[in-house]
């Protein structure tokens, strides 16, 4: 599981890749890229960036959550990923 946007990852062609272009297994090829963040971002914007996926979320998860429903779900579970976790 990416621990900066919480996609799934199946294969390792959906990982991203270190700086020397090793897989990285903690973060997506869409969130990281040759061993940095492809967007600087903070938590909420991913948030809002992941709740356009709502739909194939809520798909996939048998939910039928609203954004409103789904926001407060969504930022507790980001803020338990590696990338966000506060110390």
């Amino acid at each position: 599981m990416c621990q900066s946007c919480g996609m799934n990852m199946k294969s390792v062609e959906e990982f991203g890749t270190n700086a020397d272009g090793t897989p990285n297994q903690d973060y997506c090829h869409y969130c990281y890229q040759n061993g940095a963040f492809t967007r600087d971002v903070t938590m909420d914007e991913m948030l809002e960036t992941n709740l356009k996926y709502l739909d194939h979320w809520n798909k996939e998860t048998g939910n039928n959550f609203t954004p409103d429903e789904a926001r407060p779900i969504l930022r507790e579970f980001l803020s338990s990923l590696k990338r966000w976790k506060k110390d």
